[in-house]
């Protein structure tokens, strides 16, 4: 982990000093801002803002924890690490970018992108996945296309309750029911077309979907879906080499701000002769 921290980019290890504010973590100096008062009696903690204070400061103040705690801080590396290969590796061979490829660095290019794909990843309960060897991670063409529901719970968060997955080849890869594990205020069943029924005797969690979709993302495979940090937020998982398909397509003559839906694109791309009024099952967008 030393190594990691020795080589990370300052913008990093201010990320990781921030996060240990947040959740009051303390080495063996301390806090951030005991640190500070022992280690730089000059400013002190005049000067607390991580991004304003040198590589120096911000390693020595890290190197203060355990490794056991610094354990905690690896999600945080994985994500910068998954990003800067995509973005190094795109730059590296723009002449053979497959088509593939062109969509994931359409979508990696979007002014929305770095908002909506900003995520909590260093939680517990997320999963970041880890990408492969450098030529299998950026040559890979395998996709697999997702789409969940969510239910609005009683605590006014959302849950997970069903996901479908299919490939390249529309054939499904998962296709479950989830239990969302709290009381549900509202099934949205005329969004979901789920109701309590459905959920009865549901065994599956989500761990067990981030399980199964760990293995089907291994080897580079890219992620595809319609608005994809929404699913990406009910998954609780941080995947780098995504297509969002609200991003890649859009009107002609509007804003990149404004995005086509996806029953929209369905019509265009011929992929549903008629769209339902009542209900969409999750299995309906991607076949």
């Amino acid at each position: 982990m030393e190594s990691k921290l020795e080589s990370a980019k300052k913008e990093v290890l201010a990320e990781i000093v921030k996060l240990a504010q947040k959740r009051e973590m303390k080495g063996s100096k301390g806090g951030w801002k005991d640190f500070l008062r022992s280690y730089d009696k000059k400013l002190g903690v005049s000067l607390s803002d991580p991004s304003k204070r040198s590589i120096d400061v911000l390693l020595t103040f890290l190197k203060t924890f355990s490794e056991d705690d610094l354990k905690f801080f690896d999600k945080v590396f994985q994500c910068h690490s998954n990003r800067d290969a995509v973005e190094k590796l795109q730059k590296s061979s723009p002449d053979s970018e497959s088509a593939e490829q062109r969509l994931v660095r359409l979508t990696f290019e979007h002014p929305q992108y770095p908002i909506d794909y900003s995520f909590p990843s260093h939680e517990e309960d997320w999963l970041v996945t880890k990408r492969s060897k450098k030529s299998n991670f950026i040559q890979s063409k395998d996709m697999v296309a997702i789409d969940c529901e969510m239910v609005l719970c009683q605590d006014g968060t959302e849950a997970l309750v069903r996901i479908c997955a299919v490939d390249r080849n529309l054939e499904v890869k998962l296709n479950e029911f989830v239990n969302p594990n709290k009381p549900v205020a509202d099934y949205r069943t005329d969004i979901t077309g789920i109701t309590a029924g459905d959920l009865e005797g549901v065994s599956c969690s989500l761990a067990d979907v981030q399980t199964s979709l760990k293995k089907l993302l291994s080897h580079g495979t890219i992620l595809v879906g319609h608005s994809l940090h929404n699913d990406l937020r009910a998954l609780k998982m941080d995947h780098a080499r995504v297509i969002d398909t609200s991003y890649v397509f859009k009107y002609q003559g509007q804003t990149s701000n404004r995005r086509p839906s996806l029953s929209n694109l369905c019509k265009v791309r011929h992929f549903l002769k008629k769209i339902g009024t009542s209900f969409h099952a999750a299995i309906c967008p991607l076949c």
